[in-house]
């Protein structure tokens, strides 16, 4: 059978046909059934996305797919659902598709041109802007940023988290709470991303902050301090490029771990991990048990070891550095220094200038140890192999001697003087070690969606 060479001959009303040769209708080159059954299954996945068909515009397939399918580890049941409900034809599957995309803490329905970097950019000291290219489904709308265009920001205050939200008439905004920006409601706008406000004020200079200019660590320049004064570049973060865990407070180092931004208190079940102007839990500042451990906000641990603090870190998706990580996020301090000669945990998370790292990460040195994820082998030869009941009677360890196997601790504490760096470790303290001056810095693996 002969086809015409031009595949729009025989299309009537835009649709292909079998034709009608007592009209002299030439039939479509492809039988019309399955012709149209193509189109109608394609045109069908771009309404599930929320897109308008566009016959100039070829790669709108794509685009939706990507939007609707972009995979969220450990969550096949939800890529089933989204599968079923697309390939369904009435209207309600369709439905539960376009409230599934509008989810706040998913990624479907949210696509970007470049995978491979965060979905905003820092313009000023306290304004970003949202990448050309980036696609929103919100609440079933569409929201397609075909230019770079200001985030509307709210009044931002050092040291507070903030979300980004995307809104069905089309704006993109800051607001400090984490449920709706003011004015609108979660039936209207979508979280898509936030930042940490940080404690470096707008228009620091490289002297005025006690940045290092000389030393054997990181030489600053402005362009280094307008990276983190007012909005923290490094912890702009969006539905595909966050760390595993609640991001507030963390700042991504070298693109590749988050790392809390401020140390650890006591009171980490209200205020997370990472909190401006909270105390600092220690061995002798006594943190309280998370819930997922026995916690029920009140009980504190009598007596704080690493397996405690693991805990912690644990019970917020986070863990400790280990020491490469460490030595990476404290980079930029001004090294060899510690803040004073006082044996008690320094009192609060603030930032006291020269000790801020190129992350922005505050008190990153010289003012408390953390512990960290590493271990040693340390041998007391004068001692016997024996079991030790140090883990509050939850299992013995195995050790040589007095010791045996030790944690690192990271960073110096305010009585190190000039031991103190972005390189400085300790390798004596067995992980039962109980002391004032040892707490938590956690961190978080990096997740980076396509």
């Amino acid at each position: 059978m002969d086809y015409p060479s031009d595949p729009t001959v025989g299309l009537v009303g835009g649709k292909f046909t079998d034709g009608d040769p007592a009209g002299a209708v030439p039939a479509s080159r492809d039988p019309a059934a399955w012709a149209n059954l193509v189109s109608d299954e394609l045109i069908n996945v771009l309404v599930a996305a929320g897109m308008v068909p566009d016959e100039a515009d070829n790669g709108q397939v794509a685009d939706a797919l990507l939007s609707m399918f972009a995979p969220i580890p450990g969550n096949a049941t939800q890529i089933f659902r989204v599968a079923t409900a697309v390939g369904a034809s009435d209207a309600t599957p369709l439905a539960q598709v376009q409230s599934l995309l509008s989810g706040i803490d998913n990624p479907y329905g949210f696509s970007k041109l470049d995978s491979g970097s965060v979905a905003f950019t820092k313009t000023a000291a306290g304004t970003i802007s949202i990448k050309a290219g980036t696609k929103i489904m919100v609440a079933g709308v569409a929201v397609n940023i075909a230019v770079a265009t200001a985030v509307v920001m709210c009044a931002l205050t050092a040291g507070t988290d903030y979300a980004i939200y995307a809104c069905t008439d089309g704006t993109v905004r800051a607001d400090a709470s984490f449920t709706a920006p003011t004015g609108y409601t979660t039936a209207n706008s979508r979280m898509i991303g936030g930042f940490h406000y940080g404690l470096v004020a707008p228009g620091t200079t490289v002297a005025g902050g006690s940045f290092a200019a000389t030393g054997n660590g990181m030489i600053w320049t402005q362009a280094d301090v307008d990276a983190i004064a007012g909005i923290n570049a490094f912890s702009l973060w969006d539905l595909k490029w966050r760390p595993l865990c609640d991001p507030k407070g963390m700042a991504l180092v070298s693109g590749r771990t988050w790392v809390d931004i401020y140390f650890c208190g006591t009171n980490h079940t209200t205020n997370g991990t990472s909190k401006a102007g909270t105390d600092i839990a220690s061995g002798t500042v006594l943190p309280k048990k998370p819930l997922e451990f026995g916690g029920n906000g009140i009980v504190t641990y009598a007596t704080p070891k690493w397996w405690d603090f693991v805990e912690i870190a644990a019970a917020y998706k986070k863990r400790l550095l280990r020491e490469q990580e460490f030595v990476l996020s404290a980079f930029g301090v001004t090294e060899n220094q510690s803040i004073d000669s006082t044996v008690a945990t320094y009192p609060t998370t603030q930032r006291n200038a020269g000790y801020t790292s190129k992350y922005g990460l505050e008190q990153a040195s010289g003012h408390h140890w953390t512990w960290g994820d590493d271990s040693s082998a340390y041998q007391d030869v004068t001692g016997a192999v024996s079991y030790k009941d140090v883990n509050g009677g939850r299992g013995q360890v195995y050790t040589f001697g007095t010791y045996g196997l030790v944690r690192v601790i990271l960073g110096g504490d305010r009585t190190s003087g000039v031991y103190s760096g972005s390189r400085c470790s300790r390798w004596s303290h067995y992980p039962w070690h109980v002391i004032w001056d040892i707490g938590l810095r956690a961190a978080c693996d990096h997740l980076a969606l396509v």
